[in-house]
């Protein structure tokens, strides 16, 4: 009985010590295989070759559209207001009737004046006879001279002011605005309307002091504005000031262009592009593969299957793209997808099928 179980026992021990070993060389096993496949663990990336490319920056402004010539027409005589001529919208050209004010009191101060013009120069030529044939003491004559003259200034006077009530544009435009109606009394230095030429425009705009460097009197700029987005024109600029803003620390500046159709509207906002950088052979990437870093900013690049960490310079970016002044050069395999994570010396599995 001992011994059968004895015999038992022995068994049960040689039957654990096989079991252990088959776990130990499965443990085994596993461990093995997780180590390798964190050795051959690779990042998926898609690089793009560096080719040295033409770099186009601009500086853009916004600006708006002004008349060349805005004009405030005002009253200079004193009466009811008889009758307007224009409407707002409406074109007129220079010399044209604008309104009418009533003119019958000036009428007869007019003809007043000019009647004693008419008794005193009449007067004046009798005496000029009779001093010629030593009849009249020249002290007379000389009275009744300066008698004439004051009445001719008085004349004069009153025809300019008659000739004021009859309101004419000074310049050819469209009127902008109106402020009298037909029966208010109208005094001088009121407003009647405002007229503006819009033949011609000019475009203003602020340059920051910084980017004045840009800006000289001719360059060239490209115009573009919301309100008609089919439209692009290009003009030169023909105005720069001489004195910065002190709140906004620019410089205006102005484009005079032609207005034939009276497309472009007072007011009227427009974007402005100034050519800044122009590099016919430039590095340039896009900004999203860069990667800013408490040491700076860096670039990943492709070394065979291995990424690498270059430190670069920026300048100007222009869209999505960025000029690269220092750290990559021409042949460079730059990392543009995959690289967020990445680091020096890592494992990448290059996947630029289909790009």
């Amino acid at each position: 009985m001992i011994n059968r179980a004895r015999h038992w026992l022995g068994s049960a021990a040689c039957m654990a010590v096989v079991l252990a070993a088959a776990g130990c060389s499965e443990s085994g096993s596993a461990a093995n295989e997780a180590s390798a496949v964190e050795e051959t663990r690779s990042v998926n990336v898609v690089t793009r070759v560096i080719e040295p490319r033409e770099f186009i920056n601009h500086l853009r402004l916004v600006g708006e559209v002004k008349p060349v010539r805005r004009v405030v027409v005002s009253i200079e005589a004193t009466g009811l207001v008889r009758r307007i001529e224009v409407e707002k919208g409406e074109s007129v050209r220079q010399n044209a009737v604008l309104a009418r004010l009533d003119d019958e009191l000036l009428k007869a101060a007019a003809d007043e004046a000019e009647a004693a013009v008419n008794a005193s120069g009449l007067t004046l030529r009798n005496q000029k006879r009779l001093l010629e044939q030593k009849a009249l003491a020249e002290s007379v004559y000389l009275d009744t001279k300066y008698r004439h003259d004051m009445n001719l200034a008085r004349n004069q006077q009153a025809q300019t002011y008659l000739s004021k009530t009859v309101i004419r544009a000074p310049i050819s435009g469209v009127v902008d605005s109106r402020n009298l109606e037909v029966g208010e009394l109208a005094t001088p230095g009121m407003e009647l309307m405002e007229l503006v030429d819009i033949d011609r425009v000019k475009i203003e705009a602020g340059v920051p002091e910084r980017h004045l460097k840009h800006v000289i009197d001719g360059t060239r700029a490209t115009l573009t504005f919301p309100a008609h987005p089919d439209v692009t024109l290009e003009a030169d600029i023909s105005y720069i000031g001489t004195t910065l803003d002190p709140d906004s620390r620019t410089v205006p500046v102005e484009i005079t262009m032609d207005n034939p159709t009276h497309r472009l509207k007072p007011e009227m906002a427009v974007t402005i592009r100034v050519v800044k950088d122009n590099i016919p052979e430039a590095i340039v990437i896009p900004q999203d593969a860069v990667i800013d870093t408490d040491q700076g900013r860096i670039v990943f690049l492709a070394d065979r299957n291995v990424a690498r960490s270059v430190p670069v310079a920026l300048g100007s970016t222009a869209g999505d793209q960025v000029l690269v002044t220092n750290g990559l050069a021409t042949g460079d395999t730059l990392i543009v997808v995959g690289h967020r994570n990445l680091v020096n010396g890592e494992s990448i599995q290059v996947r630029n099928d289909g790009i």
